[in-house]
């Protein structure tokens, strides 16, 4: 609502200041100096907007489309530079996406690890919510001079950075103390200002300087800053960084594990099919080191798995969400024959880059598990993808060092998720580690049991079915011979620790045979797969176990194990084949009908909060429409109830003359409704306006008070002119016209209270004849 005489430069710039708090409130989020970009973009451009809206008098139609534009144009380089032209000109791809991150920008910017600076798309939500929260705080300091409501907007600004920022927040005192400052330094600014104005126009003789409540004034202000600044540093000193509750705290990532397979039940696989096969060439092997693929924590009966758990995973870029306490190695990996969605590293990996013609699209889809460190990438690993992966390198423990374990306790670590483990595994776990007295000691003696009592076989020689499920292993430990490989034995071994409450975990990756040379680069074949386990130990952290016998180790052949009996409720398997495919597995999955108990009804709150926050982006964009919509609404729902049934009637009329100013009119001041009709006539001759407006006068200075029905009927009429007014214009401008803030604005025209209240006078009138003489 315009005035004239309200705009000054420095209570825009003022505004402006106060929204910068909040844009720090979202810089941790990405991280270092680029961090702060995409908000600062957003309040600059935003600042713009009612600027050049009061220069060239645009509509609300105008603001709206110009909000867009500045989102898209700013949008390409700051959250999507490489869907780009030249790094700035947005593509067609660019727009589309934009468009898509007005809503799920905001969920997406929950659901990434932090810092992501480096990942595409989040930073369009706080671009896009500066430039809406500037775009409505500078409206309101340029078109009015409200000073409370200019308080409100940065305040919510800051907590919306605070509510879609990190948990961790050093700075968050000082941001509330800088804000706090502000809006009290608003506040006064505005206060003198007044005082000093109204001075200059009442006194004859002006003070020089500041005026003693002035001063006292800033005196005022000068205490509570000091009084904040001391409680400030007390907050500093006694407590160390603010942890705080935060949206992400209560929104899951968006991964769908359910739909990649457990990466056990590849290693048969890659153990027989591939095992001459080169999965990948390696450059900056660590000496003695092992390639990790997967680590799994979860056992329902069927197979391990990594943790189905979603809240543990987390989308992040080329940064990983943690920092290495010690030295860290860069190695270099091709993939060739390997197709799958596990990363693999040689330990915990901080940093991981991908080069390749998939890179984007494998560094987009890239997820962190928070607890194993393990890493997968949606968008899958294959021939060509090559990696750099810098991170802790983790070696396996030596003699030595474990002979320093002796006597060492399980540590303070959660253990794995198993269900339904077979009773011969849990008297396996309590009879092979009779007299142990220590945690290490039943790790060890299980370890020794079966490395040397079990015997090996990858299924070439039928002797061996591939799969861990409860009745392959309790089928393994009933027979006179325990013959398996390495799935079969970490899995065992690690379902037993746990039935002792070690925690312990299964772990599948590649090493080479000690005699191979490395040295100038390592190809990693599929018979260099191996599985082992991993146990959490106090002070010594996660110990690897290798509880599978020698590959030359082969059962004996004068003793052939007998061909399965398996359990009523599980089906025979099928004859094997020449070599046992992969797929066995997936037959042992079908076949054994045990309950998920990780099966759970949907996350309804999960739900609800995704669904606000698609409806709220939306909503947010379309927030200005959905104000003057409201406003205009309200508007002539009090103009037809409001007063007498002749102020209803006139306000029939006001909501015409209202339609006429979004189309251009100008109403004039002090006119009455038949001048008025008789302008708008002149542009518009073809439109019943006279005839209205008479039928308005006859109905409000008549000498009866007009009926209901003759105010429903003198509306219908308005409606139907306004709809022709409307009608004036082509299709594509009407919603200019619907959604213009001209009608809104306060000016003094003859439709203001024209009906108001008859006099006496007036209402005697009413009972009078033309000649003055009262009715009989």
């Amino acid at each position: 609502m315009r005035r004239e005489g309200t705009f000054s430069l420095s209570r825009v710039a003022g505004a402006w200041l106060l929204l910068l708090p909040g844009v720090v409130a979202f810089q941790p989020v990405f991280g270092g100096t680029p961090g702060y970009l995409p908000a600062l973009a957003g309040i600059t451009a935003g600042a713009l907007v009612p600027l050049l809206a009061a220069r060239f008098r645009w509509s609300a139609a105008l603001w709206f489309f110009a909000i867009l534009v500045f989102y898209l144009l700013l949008g390409g380089p700051l959250a999507l530079p490489e869907t780009t032209i030249n790094g700035f000109v947005p593509s067609l791809t660019t727009l589309a996406r934009l468009m898509q991150l007005t809503y799920q920008g905001w969920y997406d910017i929950l659901t990434v690890a932090t810092p992501a600076g480096d990942l595409s798309g989040p930073q369009a939500a706080p671009l896009l919510g500066g430039i809406l929260f500037s775009a409505a705080l500078v409206g309101i300091v340029r078109f009015t001079r409200a000073v409370v409501w200019p308080m409100l907007l940065p305040t919510l600004w800051l907590a919306l950075g605070i509510a879609f920022g990190i948990r961790q927040a050093p700075t968050a005192l000082w941001l509330g103390a800088a804000l706090g400052a502000g809006l009290l330094l608003w506040s006064a600014a505005h206060r003198i200002s007044r005082m000093g104005a109204a001075n200059a126009e009442f006194l004859v003789r002006q003070p020089r300087g500041l005026s003693r409540r002035t001063w006292q004034g800033l005196s005022a202000m000068l205490v509570i800053a000091l009084a904040s600044g001391t409680a400030l540093g007390v907050n500093v000193v006694i407590g160390n960084d603010v942890h705080r509750q935060v949206l992400r705290d209560q929104v899951a990532p968006p991964l769908k594990l359910q739909e990649y397979p457990s990466p056990l039940t590849k290693y048969r696989l890659y153990e027989l099919n591939q095992k001459n096969d080169v999965l990948f060439q390696v450059a900056g092997m660590p000496a003695g080191g092992r390639l990790r693929l997967a680590v799994m924590d979860e056992w329902n009966g069927v197979v391990f798995n990594v943790s189905q758990n979603i809240g543990e995973y987390l989308r992040v870029g080329r940064e990983l969400p943690w920092q290495p306490e010690v030295a860290t190695q860069v190695s270099e990996i091709t993939a060739q024959a390997y197709d799958d969605v596990w990363v693999p590293s040689f330990g915990e990996p901080s940093r991981i880059e991908f080069e390749g013609e998939q890179a984007t699209r494998q560094a987009r889809g890239l997820y962190f598990n928070r607890n194993t460190k393990q890493t997968l990438t949606t968008a899958r690993i294959g021939d060509g993808s090559m990696l750099r992966i810098t991170g802790v390198v983790i070696l396996p423990f030596g003699e030595s060092q474990r002979e320093g374990l002796k006597g060492v306790r399980g540590g303070a670590a959660p253990l794995a998720r198993v269900d339904r483990v077979p009773e011969v595994l849990v008297k396996n776990a309590t009879d092979w580690t009779q007299g142990a007295t220590s945690a290490y000691e039943q790790l060890s003696m299980i370890e020794q049991k079966l490395r040397t009592e079990g015997f090996y076989s990858d299924g070439s020689d039928n002797r061996s079915r591939a799969g861990h499920t409860a009745e392959r292993l309790a089928y393994m430990f009933n027979q006179e011979q325990w013959v398996g490989d390495d799935e079969q034995y970490a899995a065992s071994m690690a379902l037993m620790a746990t039935q002792l409450g070690i925690p312990t975990r299964v772990v599948m990756g590649f090493y080479p045979a000690s005699d191979a040379d490395v040295g100038s680069g390592w190809q990693v074949r599929g018979t260099e797969a191996h599985v082992w386990v991993e146990a959490f130990l106090e002070g010594a952290g996660w110990v690897n176990f290798d509880p599978t016998p020698d590959r030359n180790r082969v059962p004996n052949s004068e003793n052939p194990q007998p061909k399965p009996k398996p359990k009523p409720r599980v089906d025979p398997p099928p004859t094997p084949p020449e070599h046992v495919e992969d797929e066995t597995v997936v037959a042992d999955q079908q076949e054994v009908d045990f309950d998920d108990p990780k099966d759970q009804p949907p996350d309804w709150v999960q739900v609800a909060i995704v669904i606000a926050a698609s409806a709220g982006g939306v909503l947010l964009l379309l927030s200005p429409l959905i104000v003057i919509a409201i406003l205009k609404g309200r508007r002539a729902a009090r103009r037809r109830k409001k007063g007498e049934v002749a102020d209803q009637v006139a306000g029939a009329w006001d909501e015409v003359v209202d339609r006429a100013r979004d189309l251009g009119f100008v109403a004039v001041m002090n006119h009455t409704r038949r001048e008025s009709a008789d302008d708008l006539q002149e542009g518009y001759p073809d439109l019943p306006i006279r005839s209205m407006a008479d039928q308005v006068d006859s109905s409000v200075f008549g000498p009866e008070e007009p009926e209901t029905e003759v105010r429903d009927s003198v509306w219908k009429q308005g409606g139907e002119l306004k709809s022709s007014l409307l009608a004036t214009k082509p299709w594509y401008a009407r919603p200019a016209v619907f959604f213009s803030l001209k009608s809104l604005r306060r000016v003094g025209v003859e439709t203001e209270r024209r009906s108001r209240k008859p006099q006496a006078s007036d209402r005697s009138g009413r009972n009078e004849d033309s000649t003055g003489e009262p009715k009989k």
